[in-house]
C-alpha cells in the first residue's frame, strides 16, 4: 500500500484529491497547520463530501483510509522517509513559501535516510506552481540534499476542473467537516515530470504536457470566475449563478473565453476544434445551479489575480500574441481594479490606486507599460 501525503486538509486536498487516491487503494495522511481540524479528523475517522453536479446533489461519506497530522508533528520525519510516498500540496498560493520552509527539512531527512525517488503534485491555483515551488526548494537546500532533490524528486503541476465553494452554514452545522465540490472526475499530472513510480489510480491521468493543461484551466475557468466576480459585484450580484443570468455579463464572459481560447490555441498548439468547443464546456460548469459560489471568495487577492501571468492578464496577452484583441478580458481587468475586499492583496491594490492613480497601479500590479496594447485596453475600458 502506497501513501499519499496531502499537505493542506482543505476543500481541494481533502474534498477532491484524497478520494481519487483512496479509490486507488492508497493510504492518505493529511497534514495541516490547523490542530483542531487534525484532531476532529482523527476523532471522527470520516467526513462528508457533497457532490454538486448539474444533475443534483449526492452525498459521499469518506469513512476510514486516512489519518491526520499537524505540521508540528514529530511523526513527519519518519513519514517522509517511507518507501512509495507521494506528496500533494493543496494550499493557497501565498502559503507556498511557508510550506517550502516546512518541507525542506523533511526532504533533507529523506535524502540522508532513504534517498529513493518520490514526487510532489502542486494543487495550487497559480501560473506554473511546479516551477515556483522548485525554485523555492532549491533556495532552501544545498550540497548533497540539493543534488538529491534535483535528481530524484519530481515536481508536477496538475490539471483539474474542480470547483469547491464553501459549504453552507446549515451543512456545517450538520457536519463541521462537510465539503462541497462539483464532482469533477479526474486529476491530470505530468508524466514527464515524475521521478518516482507513477500512481495507478482509476481517475489519475498522466499528461504529456500538464503545463499546457493547467494553464488552460487557469486562463479559462479561473479567468471566467474572476470575470464574474469583478463585473458582477459592480452590479450588486452575489453569486456566479446571478452573473450568468445577466445577459450582458454572460455575453462578456463568453467573449472573454473565446479570446482566451484563441491565445491558448496559438501558444500551446491545442486542437482547433477542441478549443472551439472549450468555452461551452466552461459555461456548463458556471451554469451548475447547485454550485452557489460566492463572488467575493472568487475575487479576493487582486494583487495576485491581476498580475501579469495570472488568470486575466495571462490570457489577454496570449490573445494579443495570436493577433486578437482581448476587449472582454480587458473589461474584467478594469473592473478588477475597482474591486474592494479586506484581504491584504486587494488592500495593496487599492492603496496603489489611491496614492498613485490607476495608471501607476496597473504598471505596478500587472507589470504593464503605458505603451503596451493591453495597458491601453484596460484604461480605455468602460
Amino acid at each position: 500500500m502506497r501513501t499519499l501525503i496531502v499537505w493542506g486538509a482543505g476543500r481541494i486536498g481533502r474534498g477532491f484529491v484524497a478520494p481519487l487516491f483512496l479509490e486507488g487503494g492508497w493510504r492518505v495522511v493529511f497534514v495541516d497547520i490547523d490542530k483542531a481540524l487534525v484532531q476532529r479528523l482523527n476523532a471522527r475517522g470520516q467526513y462528508t463530501i457533497i457532490r454538486a453536479t448539474a444533475d443534483g446533489l449526492r452525498r459521499e461519506v469518506i469513512d476510514g483510509g486516512f489519518t491526520a497530522l499537524d505540521t508540528d508533528s514529530e511523526q513527519l520525519g519518519a513519514l517522509f522517509c517511507e518507501d512509495g510516498i507521494m506528496l500533494d500540496i493543496a494550499v493557497h498560493e501565498p502559503k507556498i513559501a511557508q510550506v517550502a520552509d516546512m518541507i525542506a527539512p523533511l526532504v533533507t531527512a529523506r535524502a540522508k535516510k532513504n534517498p529513493t525517488p518520490f514526487d510532489i503534485m502542486m494543487n495550487v491555483n497559480m501560473a506554473a506552481p511546479d516551477r515556483a515551488f522548485t525554485h523555492l526548494m532549491r533556495d532552501r537546500l544545498d550540497g548533497q540534499v540539493l543534488s538529491y532533490f534535483n535528481d530524484h524528486v519530481g515536481v508536477t503541476g496538475i490539471a483539474a476542473m474542480c470547483i469547491s465553494p464553501l459549504a453552507s452554514q446549515a451543512e456545517l452545522e450538520s457536519d463541521p467537516l462537510t465539503l462541497v465540490n462539483n464532482g469533477w472526475h479526474e486529476q491530470a499530472i505530468g508524466e514527464r515530470e515524475l521521478k518516482g513510480v507513477a500512481p495507478e489510480c482509476p481517475h489519475i491521468r498522466l499528461s504529456p504536457d500538464v503545463h499546457a493543461e493547467e494553464t488552460r484551466k487557469l486562463y479559462t475557468l479561473n479567468m471566467a470566475h474572476a470575470m464574474c466576480c469583478y463585473l458582477g459585484v459592480k452590479k450588486g450580484y452575489r453569486t456566479v449563478i446571478d452573473v450568468m443570468k445577466d445577459a450582458d455579463l454572460r455575453q462578456t464572459v463568453m467573449k472573454a473565453l473565446d479570446e482566451a481560447s484563441l491565445g491558448l490555441e496559438h501558444a500551446f498548439g491545442f486542437d482547433k476544434e477542441q478549443m472551439r468547443k472549450w468555452p461551452s464546456e466552461i459555461i456548463k460548469l458556471l451554469d451548475n445551479p447547485f454550485i452557489n459560489d460566492d463572488l467575493n471568495r472568487l475575487g479576493a487577492d487582486t494583487r495576485r489575480k491581476l498580475g501579469r501571468t495570472d488568470r486575466l492578464c495571462g490570457p489577454a496577452l496570449l490573445c494579443l500574441g495570436a493577433g486578437g484583441t482581448p476587449t472582454a478580458i480587458a473589461r474584467g481587468l478594469r473592473a478588477g481594479y475597482d474591486f474592494r475586499a479586506p484581504d491584504p492583496g486587494t488592500q495593496f491594490v487599492q492603496s496603489q490606486i489611491e496614492e498613485h492613480g490607476l495608471s501607476a497601479a496597473i504598471q505596478t500590479v500587472s507589470a504593464l507599460k503605458p505603451n503596451d496594447p493591453l495597458f491601453k485596453l484596460i484604461v480605455e475600458s468602460e
